[in-house]
This record gives structure tokens, C-alpha cells and sequence, in this order.
């Protein structure tokens, strides 16, 4: 399934009683008349409704969700309105008032002239049970479509910071942002709030809506001041690692806010959290789920795992509400990032960036100067950095420093911004996280944590951090930090688990670069061929892999060569390997290993194109490395084995089999009828 739009749709609630109570087979038409169609006035669009074709302007839904004509709607629907006007069920059209908002759920509260019907609120609903989208899709008045209830408590679609949904097949369209779900009875059941679209913006039955409890909770607040407060425990979290998750799932406490209720409670970092108000907890972002529907001056009953034993403990909050934005608390634990504040914070350090690479990030490191990986920038003069109050242009300074890092010079970056200044030698405490632009939430935020796997290696000028910390596509360039909020390193990619970062040593060095004479000429010579070398790798995947001509692969092997980069090494060496052009392959991944010698992704890499070409011999060191260093990487074992099977070292080739059974018993089996009666050695290619 591929996620390439994401269309919001909300829907929402309060609890009161409907005289009219509707059969299963079918719904009441009175159900219409607690939906409305919004109508935002948007800057530079028309309005709909009044004539305009269904379709031409941006419209959305609201449902009633108290007396005297309060409505709520999707927040992104009127977000940049100027005006907003809805439509009854009857085709009249009323102006409406923006009550208050809450940007973590998505949620708006608007106030009509008229008092409308309320929806009864619906008991949770159970999997699999009749659910309709009640709402203005596509701008064509007040529809309804339906489906089941396919799944509650979903947390983890990463559309908002704070989400609570009901996930159900009802088909929900552009328009249905803001209208209701509701059961088979015609009560309702959530507030319809995004789906995952197909490229053409249809619908393909993967639609979330927030869910009655949250949308109720978040309306009490904004109706009472506009603005949304939540709890927080004074507690950072973490995902568990994989070794603790083959015991438990659950959410980790990595740290501890001092007088906060989760430390009052006798909680300690390590304890594992697995239950809180009788929702099971499997991940970090359940947690900030089931925090959202607790009140200030409620408690939250939380189930934990310490050392074996299992207890409940008793949080209570606070009923004073927090004097000003949530970013301003002491404690830890963000709606939108469940971790340290301190670590949280340093978000304000990493600002999208957009040059020869689309979208990527950049970390603050001065009032005035940002660093970000030189395959971002290439041989680009000139930096496109977005900030909070619009985007800024960045100039790119030279420096004689070779490796993946370029300095960038920005005037107007916010005053109050936080700023990572790099240290020496300091690799910092774990665990780490990267901190980075996500392309899908738009957002610069905190990824999963990590550890070090290994350091850079003491022997080679340009060595790397190799960690275990989540990035993604857009993370390069952002900031590698640890459990203080200390800059160590800048991010440079990766995948599998298996990540990296430019150490911040680097970036003093970086620093020192700009004033030497040969600064200009490095850094030209090295951002032409990072463009060059790209630019015959994109012309080599429009073609076929067996179709690149012999003059292409050579200027692959020749630019990517000179551009010392150790990522185009790689993405480079795979190409050529996929077309048989094995020798360059192998030289390319040698390059990668030469330059960061503890790379594990080098070295998986160098082995897989020696395998290609039947060196099974030769594999063999780099197999050692990469078995002891990954002890539990699937593929490293599997490699392992291989290698020394056909590489004629049976004793190695049974270590990695013991492992493997540690791993995986499945894959072991396998593998161990391999090592007794292994074929006969493929043919390189």
C-alpha cells in the first residue's frame, strides 16, 4: 500500500441523548441535520457553495457538538481561512466563528447563530461493527457511506502529535474532513480525521477518525478557553530494545522529571510501561494516546514490568492548568515528543533545507551558521532554509574539509532558536537521537533512540558513528545528540538498523577549513563530481540494469570516484553490481570500507558484490568483522554462513549458525542443512 496523500477527515461529539433512536439496517435523515458543510474562504480560492462547481473551491465538515450552535471541524479545513461560513442540511448558509483550536489533535471549534441538533455519543464500538461517514464529500453536500469499525486505539498513524483513532473502511473523501462517524445507530462514534489515499486522491478504505472520548475531551477545553492543556507524567520514553521486546512489548521510561507524578509515583528509569487506565501500551505514542483523555486534577491507574515483576502504580495530576504554551513545562514527555525535554528542545536547532538534494535538514551550530551533509548542497551555491516565519536563503561557504559535511551561512534565523554548538571528542552518553526533517508530518521532530554500534575508526581521517538510532529520507544533515541534548555528530543515513553520523569533531574541522588557501578549489572539485556522479547514476536508473552501456558504467566508476563520498560509493558500487559490471562494483564498496573502515553497511555492501563474483575467499575477513560486530543481524549471519562454507572455513561457518539459532531457529535449520550438504559453488556473474 502505498501512502502518497494524506486527505483529512474529522468528526466529533458530546454525550446527549437522541429521541429519535435509529435501526441498524438504516439511517434516519434526522442525522443530516448534526453534520453541516463547511465553508472556509481561503486566500487566493473561492468559496464553495452559492454556485461554485462542486470540487473548485476547499470544503470541508463539521459536526454539532453542543448547544448554541457549537461546531467542530478539522483545523487544517479553516487553517488558513480568512473567513468561515457552513451549510445546514436544508441549503441555508450561516456565518461561523472561530471558538478556539488545538493543533496537536487537528480539532477547531466553531460557533453558529442557530441551535442545532446534537448526535447521542455511541458506546465504544466493537471490531467489526457498522460504521457511516456522515459528510460534504467533494463539496457535494451531505452524503453517507459505510463500512466497519477495522480498528480502535490507533496511535501510530503519524498524522498528528496527539491520536486516538477509530480506523473503519467507511469510505471518506477530500471534503469529509470534519464530518462524523457515527454506528449503525446513527450515534456518534468519532470525528472523521485522515486516510491514506491513492495517488489519484481516491479512497482505499484505510480512513481514521478520532475517536468520541478524545474529540469530547479536547471540545470541553477549547469551549471553555479556547486553547488545549495536557497532562503530562514528567516522564521521556523510549521503544524497548529488540532483545527486551522479545519478552514484552510495552513503552520504556528513559528518563525522569525531579517532583514530577510519574517519579512521586515511584517510578524509576528502565521500568517498563505496559497498561495506563486499562489500555495496553505497545509503543510510546500509546502512551501520549491514552495521557490525552485524562484531565487535570484526574489520576491514571499504570500498569508496570520492573526486573520481572509486574505492579500498578497510581499517577495523579495536578488541577492547575499551566501558565502558557506546553513547550514552556518543566517536565518531560511532549505531546509530540515523548522523550526529555532537553531533547525535545533541540528540535529548534534543525531547520528543513532545500538545495541540490529537495529535502533534507540542516543543524545550527552558530547565530548565524548551519551544517548539513555535502550531498545535500553538491555544487550548489545557495540554500533554501525553512523557518518558522518563512523561508531564508543560505549562502554555501568553502572549506577544505573532504568529507560529507558543508558549512552555510544564514542571516535572520530565529533569535531565541537553540543552537548545538559542537564540541571535541565527545561521544556523549546514550542512548542517541537523531533529529531531523520527516517528510510525511512536514515537521522537524525527535526520532527513535539508539545506540552506538561502533565509534569512528582510530585509523581513518573521515570515520563515522555507527548507531542504531532511526533515520529516514530527509533526516541528512539533522543533528545526532545524546541523552543531555549534546550535539555529537550529524546525520548522515543509512537503513536496516544500521545508521551513521559525521562525528562533531568533523565539523570543528569543517570550521577550520574555510581560511585555508585551497578551500575554494577542494570544495568546487568535490561538489562538481558529488553532481556529476549523480547525475550518471539517475541516467543509469531510467535504464534497464543489463542495458547500461559500457561508456556509462565508466563514468559512474570515474565521477563517483572522485567525489570521496562514501554514501555515492555505495548507491554507485550497488548499480554497477546489478548491471555485472563486478570490478568496478567491488572497487567502489573497497573505496567505502577504505574511508569508513567500521562501517557495517560498507561492508554488507563489499560482500555482497564479491559474492556476485564468486570471491568467497576473500569475503571471509570482512565476514569475521561484520559477525562480530552485528552478532544479530540476520543478514550478517547469513552472509557468515555462506562465506565460510564456500570460502572453506567450516569452523567459522558453524559459529554463525550457533548464533543464527540465537536469532532465528527458523533460518537455523536452514542453515545448518547448508553447512552439512552445501551445493555446489554458483557461478559468478
Amino acid at each position: 500500500m502505498i501512502r502518497s496523500l494524506l486527505v483529512a477527515v474529522w468528526l466529533l461529539t458530546f454525550v446527549t441523548a437522541n429521541p429519535h433512536r435509529l435501526s441498524a439496517q438504516s439511517l434516519s435523515d434526522d442525522v443530516l441535520d448534526s453534520v453541516v458543510s463547511v465553508l472556509p474562504v481561503w486566500p487566493g480560492k473561492p468559496q464553495g457553495g452559492g454556485g461554485t462547481p462542486p470540487g473548485a473551491a476547499p470544503e470541508g465538515s463539521g459536526v454539532v457538538v453542543g448547544k448554541d450552535g457549537l461546531v467542530a471541524t478539522a483545523f487544517h479545513v479553516i487553517e488558513p481561512a480568512e473567513r468561515i461560513d457552513v451549510r445546514l442540511a436544508d441549503g441555508r448558509i450561516l456565518p461561523a466563528e472561530l471558538i478556539g483550536q488545538d493543533e496537536a489533535s487537528d480539532i477547531a471549534l466553531l460557533k453558529v447563530p442557530e441551535d442545532l441538533p446534537l448526535l447521542e455519543t455511541a458506546p465504544h464500538p466493537s471490531l467489526a461493527s457498522r460504521a457511516c461517514v456522515v459528510s460534504n464529500a467533494y463539496g457535494l453536500g451531505l452524503s453517507v457511506t459505510c463500512g466497519v469499525v477495522s480498528a480502535r486505539h490507533v496511535s501510530n498513524a503519524s498524522f498528528n502529535p496527539v491520536e486516538d483513532f477509530i480506523q473503519t473502511d467507511a469510505a471518506a473523501n477530500p471534503g469529509s474532513s470534519g464530518g462524523a462517524l457515527v454506528d449503525g445507530e446513527g450515534r456518534l462514534v468519532g470525528m472523521v480525521s485522515a486516510i491514506f489515499a491513492s495517488r489519484a486522491e481516491t479512497n482505499i478504505g484505510v480512513n481514521f477518525a478520532v475517536s468520541s472520548a478524545l474529540l469530547a475531551r479536547v471540545i470541553e477545553d477549547l469551549s471553555a478557553t479556547g486553547k488545549v492543556s495536557y497532562v503530562s507524567a514528567g516522564w521521556g520514553l523510549e521503544n524497548p530494545s529488540r532483545a527486551e521486546l522479545q519478552v514484552h512489548a510495552g513503552a520504556k521510561i528513559a528518563s525522569l522529571a525531579s517532583g514530577g507524578p510519574a517519579q512521586q509515583a515511584g517510578l524509576k528509569v528502565g521500568d517498563l510501561i505496559l497498561a495506563l487506565n486499562d489500555r495496553t501500551i505497545r509503543s510510546p505514542r500509546d502512551v501520549i494516546s491514552a495521557l490525552a483523555l485524562v484531565r487535570h486534577g484526574e489520576g491514571a491507574s499504570v500498569s508496570v514490568l520492573r526486573g520481572g515483576r509486574q505492579f500498578s502504580v497510581d499517577l495523579q495530576f495536578s488541577d492547575q492548568v499551566p501558565v502558557g504554551a506546553q513547550q514552556d513545562r518543566r517536565d518531560v514527555g511532549l505531546p509530540d515528543c515523548p522523550y526529555a525535554l532537553l531533547i525535545c528542545r533541540t528540535r529548534q536547532a534543525v531547520f528543513p533545507v532545500e538545495s541540490f538534494d529537495p529535502l533534507a535538514s540542516a543543524t545550527r551550530i552558530d547565530t548565524d551558521l548551519l551544517v548539513t551533509n555535502r550531498h545535500i548542497v553538491a555544487d550548489r551555491t545557495t540554500v533554501v532554509v525553512f523557518t518558522p516565519s518563512g523561508p531564508l536563503k543560505g549562502e554555501v561557504i568553502p572549506s577544505s574539509y573532504r568529507g560529507d559535511l558543508a558549512l552555510i551561512k544564514v542571516d535572520g534565523l530565529p533569535e531565541d532558536g537553540a543552537v548545538l554548538t559542537p564540541a571535541k571528542d565527545i561521544i556523549g552518553n546514550g542512548p542517541f537521537h537523531a533529529v531531523g526533517a520527516d517528510v510525511a508530518r512536514r515537521q522537524v521532530r525527535v526520532f527513535a533512540p539508539g545506540e552506538v554500534i561502533l565509534p569512528p575508526a582510530t585509523d581513518a581521517d573521515l570515520g563515522r558513528l555507527h548507531i542504531t538510532s532511526q533515520m529516514q529520507p530527509g533526516v541528512s544533515g539533522g543533528a545526532l545528540v545524546d541523552s543531555e541534548g549534546r550535539l555529537v555528530g550529524i546525520a548522515a543515513g543509512g537503513g536496516e538498523g544500521r545508521f551513521e553520523a559525521l562525528p562533531a569533531q568533523d565539523v570543528l574541522t569543517l570550521l577550520a577549513g574555510r581560511n585555508t588557501p585551497d578551500a575554494l578549489a577542494v570544495h568546487g572539485a568535490l561538489g562538481r563530481a558529488l553532481a556529476l556522479c549523480s547525475e550518471a547514476m539517475e541516467q543509469a536508473g531510467a535504464s534497464p540494469s543489463s542495458e547500461i552501456e559500457a561508456g556509462l558504467v565508466e563514468r559512474i566508476s570515474e565521477t563517483c570516484h572522485l567525489s570521496r563520498n562514501q554514501g555515492q560509493f555505495l548507491e554507485a558500487g550497488r548499480l554497477l553490481g546489478i548491471a555485472g559490471a563486478l570490478e568496478e562494483a567491488i572497487t567502489l564498496h573497497q573505496a567505502a570500507v577504505d574511508q569508513v573502515p567500521n562501517s557495517l553497511n560498507a561492508r554488507l555492501s563489499l560482500l555482497t558484490s564479491m559474492q556476485l563474483a564468486g570471491r568467497y575467499e576473500a569475503m571471509l575477513p570482512h565476514a569475521r568483522f561484520v559477525l562480530e560486530n552485528a552478532p544479530l543481524d540476520p543478514r550478517a549471519l547469513r552472509i557468515a554462513i555462506q562465506s565460510g562454507v564456500w570460502g572453506g572455513d567450516q569452523a567459522f561457518a558453524r559459529q554463525a549458525l550457533a548464533q543464527m539459532k540465537e536469532v532465528d531457529a527458523t533460518q537455523a535449520e536452514a542453515a545448518s542443512r547448508f553447512i552439512e550438504s552445501p551445493p555446489p559453488k554458483p557461478i559468478p556473474r
